[in-house]
């Protein structure tokens, strides 16, 4: 058995997006008049709900049970969910957005090794693909990444579904690719599909427990940066290279 793909999260595994997110949200609220605004604390406890209109509706409902202030009807909610689009790809482009520590090398390695590159993200595909380009600076991204996003997505399966479509555009079995991902959902998913899976816990899911990963690392590592260990074995490494992904994914051949 050979590893041929490595699909990544992209939304806080490839960059820390979260608070740009937030931001996109809160300039969308403002737009439309609305007096919501969402801290830190909000938009944690929103995280684990996947896709901008359904985090709406929650927060929309949770705010007409409180009775506090206006409430957007569901073709308002549709547009600030388009508007927070926008304003996040305007965040990219003004240059906000930032790669983790040994995204692009890694990515530049597997490529060079003839491995398949994959990218899943229940953002918008506008949003993903503005950072993707943005922040790798790939010109022609789908000639690079099979990129699976919100419009992808079964909206009751959520990444599940993501990473499935990508396995199914590889024409390959769970067992021949790894993900790299920064929540415990987002892992869990791989593995619903066979897909070992590395976790590099971002900013809001640093408190995950990522019983599903095979290693968990505080991120992906520069030479001269290594990553710190949180659960796992790192085989000696100090960086995510495909070596130690084979590793991961392969054990048995990797020993053998």
């Amino acid at each position: 058995m050979e590893l041929q793909a490595i699909i990544f999260d992209v939304d806080g595994t490839v960059a820390e997006t979260a608070d740009l997110h937030r931001a996109a949200f809160n300039r969308a609220f403002q737009e439309h008049g609305l007096d919501w605004h969402w801290d830190r604390e909000i938009f944690s406890q929103l995280s684990p709900v996947e896709f901008s209109l359904p985090k709406l509706r929650l927060f929309s409902m949770a705010t007409r049970k409180s009775g506090q202030g206006s409430v957007p009807n569901h073709s308002d909610l549709a547009q600030i969910a388009l508007r927070k689009a926008h304003f996040f790809c305007q965040l990219v482009h003004e240059g906000a957005a930032h790669l983790r520590p040994g995204v692009a090398r890694l990515m530049q390695e597997s490529l060079h090794e003839g491995l398949s590159i994959g990218a899943v993200s229940t953002s918008s595909r506008v949003e993903t693909q503005t950072l993707l380009s943005a922040t790798l600076g790939f010109h022609n991204l789908s000639n690079i990444i099979c990129l699976k996003t919100a419009e992808d997505a079964h909206i009751s399966t959520a990444e599940r579904s993501l990473y499935q479509a990508v396995l199914e555009d590889f024409g390959i079995n769970g067992n021949r690719a790894i993900a790299i991902d920064d929540s415990a959902n987002g892992v869990a998913a791989a593995a619903f599909n066979g897909i070992p899976a590395l976790a590099t816990p971002s900013m809001y899911t640093a408190s995950n427990r990522f019983e599903y990963a095979a290693l968990t690392l505080s991120d992906l590592g520069q030479p001269a940066e290594p990553f710190t260990v949180i659960s796992g074995n790192a085989f000696g490494h100090a960086c995510v290279s495909p070596a130690l992904l084979r590793q991961i994914a392969l054990p048995k051949a990797a020993a053998a």
